[in-house]
This record gives structure tokens, C-alpha cells and sequence, in this order.
């Protein structure tokens, strides 16, 4: 076996020393190559643990990790407490005032123009407030009486009245439409 390894290399140095060149350099760039994918490699890997380690004060291992869980422990606790909070405002939510209505008209046909106004003023449960404004030459009257589930309780309702609960019952943010076909555009702010 070494007498044949020892041809092998003779024979290299017998048909010239260009073949030994040839092998000597083809060895070298494959190490090259070699050497420059586990360059990259091993880059990438650094890169990747300095973003998971970030910008922790801690010499091992052992100490990062436990920053990091002391870390999701305060997030979670944090994360609880906010979702506890909103549990609370989406109760809350729903006794205010949410939906709004607007109907002007005019109840005198001796006076010009729609100065009268009826406001309907309710929550996401349909329960509230309609206020009516009744303007005439001589004076003003203002009316207010409850509203639950979308109807009136203790007082009847005209048809004003009625028609400015069905426009707060169809109000949306974006777009608010009025009984009578007018239309109304409201940017969120």
C-alpha cells in the first residue's frame, strides 16, 4: 500500500511538475471556498444571537435567559392587566351615548324656514334622550322625554321625534344618513 502511494506521487513528479501545480491550486481554491461559506455562516450566526441577546448586561447564557423571562413575565402581566381594561370599556361602552339623530322641520306653516330642530340622543342599548326644540314668532319651547330600546315610554312621540330615533338608530361614523334623503358625510378625527 505505501509502495503504491509512493508510485502514485512519483509518477506526479515524473510527467512534470505542472500536474502537481495544477492539484496544489485546485486544493487551495477548494479550501478557499470552503473557508468563505463557514465565514458566512459563522457571521450570520453572530448576527442573529447579538439580535436575540440584544443589549443585556449578562456574561452567561444562564443570566440572558432569565432577563428574558423576567422580561415575558412583566409583558404578561402588562398584556392581562390591558386586556382586563378593555373587557371593561366594551361593557361600558354600552350605556353611552353612541348614536345621535337629527331631524329640523317646521311645525308652524305661518313661520319661514326649519328652525325648529328634534335631537335624539341614545346609547348602544337604544335607550336615552330625545330633545325637542319647537320654535315659533313668540318664543322657544324645549321638550325632552326618555326613549328605551328605541321606543318612547312615558310620553308619546311625534313623528319628528320618531324619525330622528330611526336616524340615530342607522348612525354610523363614517356616513350618517337622515330619514328624509338627505345625506351627510362625518370624518373620523
Amino acid at each position: 500500500m505505501l509502495t503504491e502511494l509512493s508510485n502514485f506521487f512519483t509518477s506526479f513528479t515524473a510527467e512534470g511538475s505542472n500536474n502537481l501545480l495544477f492539484l496544489i491550486v485546485g486544493l487551495f481554491v477548494l479550501f478557499f471556498l470552503w473557508l468563505l461559506s463557514l465565514t458566512f455562516f459563522l457571521l450570520r450566526e453572530v448576527r442573529w444571537l447579538r439580535r436575540i441577546l440584544g443589549d443585556t448586561a449578562a456574561s452567561s447564557l444562564r443570566e440572558i435567559l432569565r432577563e428574558h423571562l423576567e422580561r415575558v413575565g412583566i409583558v404578561q402581566i402588562k398584556l392581562n392587566d390591558l386586556e382586563s381594561l378593555v373587557q371593561n370599556l366594551l361593557k361600558a361602552e354600552k350605556t353611552h351615548i353612541q348614536k345621535i339623530g337629527l331631524v329640523r322641520f317646521n311645525p308652524f306653516k305661518d313661520t319661514g324656514g326649519d328652525q325648529s330642530f328634534v335631537i335624539a340622543l341614545l346609547d348602544g342599548k337604544k335607550n336615552g334622550l330625545v330633545i325637542s326644540s319647537l320654535h315659533s314668532r313668540e318664543r322657544t319651547r324645549i321638550y325632552a322625554k326618555p326613549v328605551k330600546g328605541g321606543q318612547g315610554t312615558v310620553y308619546p312621540l311625534s313623528q319628528e321625534e320618531e324619525e330622528a330615533i330611526q336616524a340615530a338608530q342607522e348612525f354610523n361614523l363614517n356616513h350618517q344618513s337622515s330619514p328624509r334623503g338627505k345625506e351627510k358625510q362625518y370624518k373620523r378625527i
